[in-house]
């Protein structure tokens, strides 16, 4: 069985649950299209049984109680999938704008700078206890994501699963990764350090040259290096964790004239302005729109 919350090319979090079963795909053609074009992390957890991917026309077999994880330049080949008949996996693909919209502090970034900068794949082998807490993890993740969008608080409830298991998988990780000699990407680094930055700076700094110069090199480079990896201009991320932000603090209750001034707008006009480009409706209107 495998399952996507939604189906589109801007998601940017895919679950997937997969059993054995040797003579189903394991990905839609639509699902192996937008994993095969986006730029994803993913993160794979073999509950039991045992698989193999080709990454990089590379095969990799993974046995039970392993974490796989991959950058994105690591091109995981979704029909290459082979399984066991008693296999269960867990597999997540995501790019590095979803965990910065996640509700996470600046020591996160700073301990998983490391593995976003990664430019390779690693497979971890997990204790038995690590691999039931991240299995039960899983597991209530999923049975969430199957409710009905009538099930009270299941929003909610998702996203706080969501961090908690990022959370954990990057606990993981690094506890992991901090025992193998890790070379990381230049280019990788630069762009943990840009979303680091921006999580501390983008309510007051909204121009691409302010985190460049933090960063020590040219805008032009920081973009050129953000569409690489991203495939969006380094003033669409900032302008995107602005909108987030803002729609964030407009379900809080704030006034429109508050969220404008936390978020360092000229004026109230301005942000409107801002926000119903970016949204396609206005501040107002969005607050009035059903969840």
């Amino acid at each position: 069985m495998a399952f996507i919350d939604q189906q589109n090319d801007d998601k940017d979090f895919f679950a997937f649950h997969i059993k054995g079963n040797k003579s189903k795909p394991v990905f839609s053609p639509q699902q192996e299209l937008i994993l095969a074009t986006k730029n994803f992390y993913s993160l794979c957890f073999i509950k039991k049984g045992e698989t193999s991917f080709i990454i990089n026309d590379e095969r990799i077999q993974v046995g039970q109680h392993h974490l796989l994880l991959t950058s994105p330049s690591s091109k995981v080949n979704g029909a290459s999938v082979i399984k066991s008949w008693d296999c269960e996996i867990y597999l997540i693909f995501f790019n590095i704008d979803f965990t910065f919209k996640l509700n996470f502090r600046k020591d996160f970034f700073d301990l998983t700078k490391k593995s976003l900068a990664l430019n390779n794949s690693h497979i971890f082998s997990l204790s038995v206890q690590d691999a039931t807490n991240l299995s039960n993890l899983f597991k209530q993740f999923i049975h969430y994501e199957k409710q009905g969008h009538d099930y009270v608080f299941r929003s909610q409830i998702i996203r706080c699963l969501t961090e908690v298991l990022v959370c954990e998988i990057a606990r993981l990780a690094n506890q992991n990764i901090n025992k193998i000699p890790v070379v990381p990407s230049r280019k990788r680094e630069i762009l943990a350090n840009f979303y680091l930055l921006l999580k501390q700076s983008f309510r007051r700094e909204h121009k691409v040259q302010f985190y460049a110069l933090e960063l020590g090199i040219t805008p032009k480079h920081l973009s050129v290096i953000i569409k690489e990896f991203t495939g969006k201009s380094a003033i669409e991320l900032i302008q995107n964790v602005l909108v987030e932000e803002a729609k964030c603090l407009l379900r809080q209750g704030l006034s429109i004239g508050e969220i404008a001034k936390q978020l360092h707008f000229s004026d109230q006009s301005f942000f409107g302005k801002f926000f119903k480009r970016n949204v396609g409706i206005s501040p107002k209107e969005f607050r009035q729109k059903p969840d």
